[in-house]
């Protein structure tokens, strides 16, 4: 459009603020205007024109009214953009949310300053504009005159303006928009070019139940899963045997030689390993139940957070050998055994329990010839703790002697020990040691062997006792068990889904037994934990700037933030690196933002908030706005339940897993992380 189209015969006087709303005074007869503030005719707005329309017959910035001669009408300029994006190869600007910022210069003949009116369509298949999208007033969040949105005024030549509002646009979905300019006086007479924008699409889409308040309590013990662990052993290395460590200890009387030697798991045969697994479990579970378990394989060491199973040293073998008068060394006769320790601790109690089991194998007896063993066999284990520890005399459960013939029962040894200490030291690491010594009777005495040491708990199942947890009830874990948190789900679905979400798609992985990242527990003696809360979530953030479809589950609920990693733990985002902090940010728009939404009864959604731009899944922390029951109840259990001196006996740095079981066949890896929860 030329110059002297956009001349106008009059000027305007009147109205200069930002917007302009008439009542529907009409000013289609614009074609003659008096002298003196004439107003002229407007469109009523009641419905929507030929796309075509004059800006002045809608005149959402304002009305004309002409007063003086010779006056230029302001032009759009032809420089659309929408923020923040970028064009693709056909031109159409890809933003990163569905609340973009639409801009175009504008300029004004007369230096006036000016606005610019902003008009969004649909777009149809073919790419051209299709309908009308009516928009809302950014300030005051009710319809926009006209359903267009007019800009602040600027300077000619400068750019003008307008962040559209959350909930006019859908979510991948391609938009035409177009500018008119007004300068307190004069519309431009015509629109710019059309340009043309697309949102981006979803990048969390999780469908979720109705919450049941009425769901039962999570059973925590089931999700605690044996961990194998690892201690000092017996090893067949010349050092270790100079340092008493050695895998056989012998004696030597003159004529007869003794030895005691611990076998490993890969000395056995297939056949003899079944053999011992399969004794062991007869013969084990009384002290822990699930040694007992055939997941707990021989040849292996377990523990939980209160309880060990120790199967590694399989097998021990008491050997019997004679110098014979050519000064050869003859070995007649070996017995067998298999063996497993048990270990139960009490996590409100300074007592603890060990159970040693000796089952003889098949064979027992293993002869070399046809002397065969002298007479019985008698082993004798000896335990140990310490420091600051004290242990009974085993009380046995079968004799702890064998006859060479025939005789094959289980022996087992009950060690009772108690800590000692808390009032010098407030936490104490136990080691335990073990040792096993035998003899044989050969009709003219007892032929005794030198122990054999059998290893000992360091590192693993060293056990860490404590009056720090409570003052009132000392009490006595195994710390280097990692045990498990489960959230309740049925309870809390959005609260699970958010971390579920943060968890598995974010490269710290918080809380990920898979991906070996464990939470460092944060006990509030170290550490408020609101001060991290607060670094994410501050006072009232979820009702001022957490997204508007945030949905309560009934009138007495209300908007809450929620944020993964946990407050309460090192990896918290809102933990200072100062302090140890794992993840330290800013803000919590540093974190993945996140909303639930009830999409009606029963059928809830984790959305990412598309007010901003998508997660780049390269944060390290989440926040999301959603129930505040599901917010709070999701972590209510954790102290009484979980971290607390009667359950874990958490201290501070103790670290621990967060499994999600209802997540199990939801596929993180996808550029989309859509799923649906149960799987259907």
């Amino acid at each position: 459009m030329g110059p002297a189209a956009r001349k106008g015969i009059y000027t305007l006087s009147g109205l200069t603020g930002r917007k302009f709303i008439l009542s529907k005074i009409a000013v289609a007869t614009a074609a003659v205007m008096l002298l003196g503030g004439s107003i002229a005719v407007a469109d009523s707005g009641d419905k929507a024109p030929a796309w075509d329309y004059s800006p002045a017959s809608r005149p959402a910035a304002g009305s004309e009214v002409l007063t003086r001669a010779n006056d230029h009408r302001p032009e759009s300029g032809n420089n659309l953009k929408a923020a923040t994006g970028a064009k693709d190869a056909n031109g159409v600007w890809q933003v990163n949310r569905t609340t973009p910022t639409l801009s175009n210069t504008v300029s004004d003949g007369d230096g006036d300053t000016a606005n610019l009116t902003f008009e969004v369509y649909t777009t149809d298949a073919s790419g051209n504009p299709k309908a009308q999208v009516k928009l809302t007033d950014p300030d005051t969040g009710k319809p926009a005159a006209y359903g267009v949105v007019v800009s602040s005024f600027v300077t000619s030549g400068g750019t003008a303006k307008v962040t559209l509002y959350y909930g006019d646009l859908k979510a991948n979905t391609t938009y035409a928009f177009r500018t008119s300019a007004y300068d307190g006086s004069l519309y431009e007479t015509d629109w710019s070019a059309w340009a043309k924008f697309k949102t981006r699409g979803r990048a969390v889409d999780i469908k979720l139940p109705e919450p049941n308040k009425s769901a039962p309590a999570v059973d925590l013990d089931k999700y605690q899963v044996p961990q194998v662990g690892t201690r000092n052993r017996p090893e067949v290395t010349r050092a270790a045997k100079g340092a008493g460590k050695g895998s056989e200890t012998c004696t030597d009387h003159g004529q007869k030689i003794t030895c005691i030697e611990v076998g490993k798991p890969s000395d056995l045969s297939a056949t003899e390993k079944q053999d011992v697994a399969s004794k062991l479990r007869a013969g084990s579970g009384d002290l822990v139940p699930w040694c007992d378990d055939t997941s707990v394989s021989g040849g292996k060491d377990y523990l939980k957070r209160d309880s060990a199973c120790l199967k590694w040293a399989t097998p021990i073998v008491f050997k019997y050998s004679f110098k014979a008068p050519d000064g050869n060394i003859y070995n007649p006769a070996d017995a067998h055994f298999a063996s497993a320790i048990e270990i139960k601790l009490d996590p409100v109690s300074r007592k603890f329990t060990q159970r040693f089991a000796l089952v003889p194998m098949d064979p027992f007896i293993v002869e070399h010839g046809t002397i065969g063993m002298p007479g019985p066999v008698t082993m004798t284990p000896t335990f140990k703790c310490s420091p600051e520890c004290t242990t009974a005399a085993p009380v046995w459960e079968g004799s702890n002697t064998w006859q060479p013939k025939g005789d094959i029962h289980a022996a087992y040894a009950t060690f009772n020990h108690e800590w000692t200490g808390g009032t010098a030291t407030k936490i104490t690491s136990l080691q335990l040691d073990w040792t096993i010594a035998g003899t044989v009777s050969d009709g003219a005495g007892e032929i005794e062997n030198d122990p054999q040491w059998l290893g000992n708990s360091t590192p693993d199942f060293d056990i860490r006792c404590d009056v720090v947890a409570s003052a009132t009830s000392p009490g006595c874990v195994f710390s280097a068990y990692k045990p498990t948190w489960v959230m309740n789900f049925a309870k809390t679905p959005a609260a699970v889904a958010h971390a579920w979400l943060i968890q598995s798609k974010l490269p710290n992985h918080p809380g990920s037994k898979a991906a070996g990242k464990p939470i460092k527990y944060l006990p509030a003696s170290v550490r408020d934990s609101d001060l991290n809360r607060k670094v994410i979530c501050p006072d009232g953030w979820a009702k001022t700037y957490g997204n508007p479809d945030t949905t309560p589950i009934d009138t007495s609920d209300t908007a809450s933030c929620d944020e993964f990693a946990y407050a309460a733990s090192y990896n918290s985002g809102g933990m200072p690196a100062s302090l140890d902090g794992m993840n330290e940010v800013d803000t919590g728009n540093d974190c993945v933002q996140t909303y639930a939404f009830r999409i009606a009864t029963g059928d809830w959604r984790l959305y990412d908030d598309i007010r901003s731009a998508a997660p780049t899944w390269k944060e390290v922390c989440g926040r999301s706005a959603m129930s505040n029951y599901q917010n709070t109840q999701s972590m209510q259990p954790f102290s009484g339940t979980f971290s607390s001196a009667s359950k874990y006996r958490l201290l501070d740095k103790d670290e621990y897993w967060v499994a999600f079981p209802e997540f199990a066949h939801c596929d993180a890896s996808k550029v989309t992380v859509a799923c649906t929860v149960p799987k259907p």
